[in-house]
């Protein structure tokens, strides 16, 4: 099955992979994707990473044919060389000089979790570091000196490409839902409060109570779709956005539902 790239300024390629500890039917399917996917992009390797899976595997196109390295480690390496590289994670025609070792050597697991080596040079062996690169949460990017890096990454901005649209600490969304949390504790804060005040102000306490409730669930409404707003605009972080978003509403509605069951059946003079 051909796969979605992951395409900068998405930062789930800055994930570290795991090891590869099951030789099995899933290994073989995503390595298949990959192949897939590589083919169908006329790319030259793939690491799992690329297409979302954080996972130690990586495929090329070698002058035997296609060559799969689960779990690979760079165990000796020899003479260095600068060369311009491009990836597939960055957009099309951009190109950086990069400096890498120019002879490695690596040990690795086929698909069946036998062991073997390899040793390449030139640009093979450029090609392969940068796939072992994405392994480990590592782009062209993070090769290149902080003045480079800084120049590249504004005439990416420049581009459209704006790298600053990472996941933020705190969401817009959240003030909704602290909104409607404060609220709910008020009113919760009045059934303590009744049970020792007299009429009319029990009466004056419900009525502000019912007036409370009012915003509550409006305030619910606006945090979902501003939810959904700032999930679209973080894509990197989407499926976490997700399960938050839901988990929170839930946990709301759960509170909203007890508070007014208290204000209607048991405040209710």
């Amino acid at each position: 099955m051909i796969k979605e790239l992951i395409i900068y300024p998405d930062e789930r390629i800055k994930h570290v992979s795991a090891d590869v500890r099951k030789f099995d039917d899933e290994l073989f399917t995503l390595l298949e994707n990959m192949q897939q996917t590589m083919d169908y992009h006329g790319l030259e390797a793939l690491s799992a990473i690329q297409i979302a899976v954080p996972a130690c595997a990586i495929i090329l196109k070698s002058p035997d044919g296609l060559l799969e390295l689960i779990n690979p480690r760079i165990i000796v390496t020899e003479g260095t060389t600068l060369e311009e590289e491009s990836s597939a994670y960055f957009p099309v025609g951009f190109s950086t000089s990069i400096k890498r070792y120019d002879t490695i050597k690596v040990v690795y697991e086929n698909r069946h979790g036998e062991l073997g080596h390899l040793n390449v040079s030139g640009n093979f062996s450029r090609r392969v570091q940068q796939q072992i690169d994405f392994l480990f949460g590592g782009s062209l990017l993070d090769k290149m000196d902080k003045d480079a890096r800084v120049d590249v990454l504004k005439q990416l901005e420049k581009e459209g490409f704006m790298a600053g649209e990472s996941c933020p600490t705190v969401f817009v969304r959240d003030y909704f839902k602290r909104g409607a949390k404060i609220l709910l504790g008020l009113i919760a804060l009045t059934f303590l409060i009744i049970p020792f005040v007299a009429s009319p102000v029990d009466e004056l306490l419900f009525t502000i109570d019912k007036f409370t409730l009012i915003p509550v669930p409006l305030l619910m409404g606006i945090y979902y779709f501003y939810a959904l707003y700032e999930a679209r605009r973080y894509k990197q972080c989407t499926s976490c956005q997700m399960g938050n978003i839901i988990g929170t509403l839930a946990i709301l509605g759960l509170e909203f539902i007890i508070v007014t069951i208290g204000v209607f059946f048991w405040v209710n003079p």
